[in-house]
């Protein structure tokens, strides 16, 4: 494996932001002020909560305890791989061009709109149709899947990622998380069933969108030389699940972590899911070993990806940075580089984020 040095990076448009270019001290301090008030905005903006809420929080249409389900994932700890081992031969399952018929996204010949089956069906029609959008090129041997974060009402700036690694040689399939978007059902808002104080659907989504994450992988897979997987936000949750299951050649967390009951219990972006589930007297650990199957720090050192570089925002409150840095530790402390942002203001490095990757894959 490649010893990659690791740096800080300073975007032209924070210095601009500065206007001082006195002293780096100047300038950290401008873009740490500059990213807290980023993300003190969207914690004020984002305090829906999730309107599906049940006493009996089912698994696979089965009550538990969260003892009783804790007792019920010992024999996947240790073989994680068997507990996402839930989605159907990529033969039988139709991965084919077309659009999702409730996509709002303005058609364009930018990149090919693609369509599949979910291979795990739930009770809500439009989410069991999965697009994505394959950034292609005729001489590409390296194609990464794309893992975009929770909540995001669009996929603009993803797009924007996605065209400027396509220029760099390298194709990128731009996935689509259950709820979201298109398959965001009637009457909710985006993304909101996807993470909840429901414990055991949240867990259901994940393993959802992990299996997808796989089909596609399958599919890509006999049409180039590489593969690999960027996961931002909390899509680097997922990516991190399927990185246990598949062997892909990369593996890029972009501001994201693992602790995940820790994440949402002090997180700016969730303390809705933690009010809901103190509401019904569950507890960080409970939630801890409720969600540990889906949790990179009990399962991620699975991990088959070859080669890994962990992007991680140095004041980051929504994804706090201590457990950013906890999962770079799980994957042994590989290259990384550090952005001196916030998880909303890390937008104005992405260009530099994407250079990086591009040039990891190339190299």
């Amino acid at each position: 494996m490649r010893n990659y040095s690791v740096k800080v990076i300073r975007p032209k448009v924070m210095q601009m932001i500065t206007m001082d270019d006195r002293g780096r001290g100047i300038t950290a301090l401008s873009a740490y002020l500059f990213g807290q008030g980023l993300e003190y905005f969207f914690r004020l903006t984002n305090a829906q909560t999730c309107s599906l809420s049940s006493d009996a929080d089912l698994f696979e249409e089965r009550s538990y305890t969260i003892d009783g389900f804790a007792e019920y994932l010992t024999p996947y700890i240790d073989a994680p791989e068997e507990f996402f081992a839930c989605f159907r031969d990529v033969q039988s399952v139709s991965v084919r061009e077309g659009r999702h018929p409730r996509a709002k996204c303005r058609r364009t010949t930018d990149y090919d709109e693609m369509l599949l089956d979910s291979p795990v069906q739930t009770r809500w029609p439009e989410n069991n149709l999965v697009p994505f959008k394959w950034f292609r090129s005729s001489s590409a041997t390296t194609a990464l899947l794309f893992a975009p974060g929770w909540g995001r009402r669009g996929q603009s700036v993803e797009e924007d990622m996605c065209r400027r690694l396509r220029q760099h040689g390298v194709d990128v399939a731009l996935l689509t998380v259950p709820f979201h978007q298109a398959r965001t059902p009637a009457k909710s808002f985006n993304g909101e069933y996807f993470i909840s104080a429901n414990l055991f659907l949240t867990i259901q989504n994940f393993r959802q969108f992990v299996a997808e994450i796989r089909l596609v992988t399958q599919f890509l897979r006999t049409r180039y030389e590489q593969l690999g997987i960027i996961g931002m936000s909390s899509g680097g949750f997922q990516a991190g699940l399927a990185a246990i299951c598949e062997p892909f050649d990369y593996l890029f967390p972009v501001i994201t972590g693992c602790h995940l009951a820790s994440i949402a219990w002090h997180g700016w972006n969730t303390q809705f899911l933690r009010r809901d589930l103190e509401h019904r007297g569950i507890t960080e650990q409970g939630f801890a070993r409720a969600w540990q199957i889906i949790d990179l720090a009990v399962v991620g050192h699975h991990c088959q990806a070859k080669i890994i570089k962990n992007y991680i925002a140095l004041h980051d409150r929504v994804i706090p940075t201590r457990y950013q840095f906890d999962l770079w530790r799980v994957y042994g402390q590989p290259a990384h580089m550090l952005l001196p942002a916030s998880h909303y203001s890390s937008y104005f490095y992405r260009h530099e984020v994407v250079d990086d990757i591009a040039r990891v894959v190339l190299e």
